[in-house]
């Protein structure tokens, strides 16, 4: 399965909000799901910055790994966890240009 076949799944902002509190908190299982419910559109914000599947899949890995470290150093971000996950992967592929 690829990141595209990945079913979309609706769920509210708060919800992902407290996956992300959570995961703050030190919760993997939450940060898990926080990621199922958001590398979909954060795959497609890196693909259409980049153009490129493979860079977009490499930069959707590096993504995660700056968001699961930041909430565990900083706290949560001071705006939605969908917007600022969003905006995490924008600069990402911004540096690589």
């Amino acid at each position: 399965m690829t990141i595209t076949d990945m079913p979309q799944t609706t769920t509210d902002d708060a919800d992902v909000d407290g996956l992300l509190s959570r995961a703050a908190g030190g919760d993997q299982q939450a940060f898990g799901v926080f990621y199922d419910l958001t590398a979909a559109r954060v795959y497609s914000v890196l693909l259409a910055l980049t153009q490129s599947a493979a860079r977009s899949e490499a930069l959707l890995e590096e993504v995660y790994v700056e968001a699961w470290e930041r909430v565990l150093r900083r706290g949560l971000p001071p705006c939605p966890a969908r917007e600022w996950v969003s905006l995490l992967a924008h600069r990402r592929a911004a540096r690589g240009r």
